[in-house]
């Protein structure tokens, strides 16, 4: 009896001597804890650092392998954040632009991923604690400011390059933009970002004297095209309630054109005289003739249809948008029986006759 008593006393005072947080039904295991005391990047994280952004990433999942995982998720996703963040405020407060139209079209594209700015990405420290009865892994990840800069110049470069690339598709395709001037611009805007355009910095085949040549040619057919277009008349015909076929209106455009081979048709949408004068000045004609075409039809006492082709002819300075002459108008009558029986073509070329 008295060996008994002696292990139950033995036994209760082990128990009693291990601590109570040990047998605690609420405490988990913590296998691998850090055996240093709770260091100052976990209780007092620091993210003012001058040289290094930096993230904190906390998980108290059970499994350890998940646990580590989301806890350099979390430290990621908050570099990231950050970086984007001051990204985007230096993007906004940024006023040092040569060409500020072109530089922010460029820049207000430029965003960040985490592949781009977390390159030099290093995990500094790690720290697994027992925190109020939890089990937490903290991870501690840093990159250096030097090294995302590095990264957002290069975004930067490669959306200066998109946009140098864009410029001068425009400023060389007189289908889409027929307008001289404004191709002149965007071959301009293209020649400002190319300055400012660090080829060290892209992954791209070709440099700098690539594109600088490519720009160098599209000049010179600016020039061209606006030396020939000086010496050349525009020639828009209005129709304004077309009446006229297009069989008709080419035939009045062979007559004047046989009299005076200087003159371009401009197939351009046009229904008004002032905006005819703009196409042509745009695109750097010099003088414009606009014909102003319209055609009546009227029953005669016989029953007949009698057609009238009324052609007003206009000359243009586009230079001072003034006319140069008293306009002309010529008429010519048509008759049949029908509507297909009127001889439109018979028309427009005696009125063109009279307008040459």
């Amino acid at each position: 009896m008295k060996n008994i008593f002696s292990s139950v006393v033995l036994v209760a005072g082990i128990i009693f001597a291990v601590p109570a947080w040990s047998w605690s039904p609420f405490y988990t295991s913590c296998e691998g804890a850090s055996e240093e005391p709770m260091p100052e990047w976990v209780s007092k994280p620091d993210y003012s650092l001058p040289n290094d952004y930096v993230g904190v990433g906390s998980s108290e999942k059970k499994d350890k392998a998940a646990r580590l995982k989301e806890s350099e998720t979390l430290a990621k996703q908050y570099l990231v954040e950050h970086i984007q963040v001051t990204i985007k405020a230096e993007n906004e407060q940024s006023t040092s632009v040569i060409n500020q139209k072109v530089q922010k079209d460029a820049l207000s594209k430029l965003t960040v991923s985490a592949e781009e700015v977390l390159r030099g990405l290093e995990i500094k420290s790690r720290w697994l604690g027992l925190d109020k009865d939890t089990c937490t892994q903290y991870t501690l990840m840093i990159v250096s400011k030097k090294s995302v800069e590095q990264a957002k110049r290069e975004k930067i470069m490669k959306s200066r390059l998109e946009k140098i690339k864009e410029l001068l598709e425009a400023g060389t395709n007189s289908i889409k933009n027929p307008d001289i001037n404004d191709r002149r611009k965007d071959l301009e805007d293209a020649q400002e970002l190319l300055a400012e355009t660090d080829f060290k910095l892209l992954p791209e085949e070709n440099g700098r004297a690539f594109y600088e040549k490519q720009l160098k040619e599209a000049f010179a057919s600016i020039v061209k095209d606006t030396s020939q277009a000086k010496d050349r008349m525009a020639l828009f015909v209005l129709n304004s309630d077309h009446s006229l076929n297009a069989g008709v209106i080419g035939k009045m455009v062979d007559h004047l054109r046989t009299s005076d081979q200087s003159t371009d048709r401009l197939m351009a949408d046009c229904d008004q005289e002032q905006a005819c004068i703009k196409i042509a000045h745009d695109r750097a004609f010099a003088k414009l003739t606009i014909l102003i075409a319209s055609c009546q039809v009227a029953m005669s006492q016989m029953g007949s249809l009698k057609g009238k082709l009324t052609v007003t002819k206009k000359i243009y300075d586009l230079e001072s948008r003034k006319e140069l002459d008293v306009p002309r108008t010529m008429s010519a009558e048509v008759i049949g029986w029908s509507n297909e029986e009127l001889d439109w073509n018979a028309a427009a070329e005696k009125v063109m006759q009279g307008l040459k």
